[in-house]
């Protein structure tokens, strides 16, 4: 059994699956890179390509996201497989992605509000981002 992308009928993802999205991943410019197949899990992005092996970025490595008329982006952190990094990717249904996604943080309690966190050394402060913590 392989992901979505190895069949013969993996462009076939109705237009209003529940967790898959017809997604095509944009640089800065807008310049198209590839397309694939966006899907939500209950712990993870996973992009499904025709060339590649998926590409997943837990929930709990993400820093941000959000979307932007037909435009849906997020940022990873570090200790993603992909490295930290901003992804953008064209998708019609851009909204509902950025909605499922926030139902799926919401349900597993993982927040990606940065908040500071004021560590004291020396009688100095500093201030740090609080980033979410993967279990290791």
């Amino acid at each position: 059994m392989g992901t979505c992308c190895s069949s013969p009928c993996r462009d076939r993802v109705p237009h209003n699956h529940p967790t898959k999205f017809k997604v095509t991943n944009v640089d800065d410019e807008g310049k198209e890179l590839g397309s694939g197949i966006m899907e939500l899990t209950q712990r993870e992005l996973v992009l499904h390509t025709h060339k590649r092996d998926a590409v997943r970025w837990p929930y709990l490595c993400l820093r941000r996201y959000g979307y932007d008329s037909n435009l849906f982006s997020f940022e990873s952190g570090r200790r993603c497989l992909t490295g930290q990094g901003i992804f953008a990717f064209k998708c019609s249904r851009a909204e509902e992605i950025f909605n499922l996604l926030q139902d799926l943080m919401q349900c597993n309690s993982i927040s990606v509000v940065e908040e500071p966190v004021v560590i004291t050394r020396n009688a100095a402060e500093l201030e740090l981002p609080r980033t979410p913590q993967t279990a290791e």
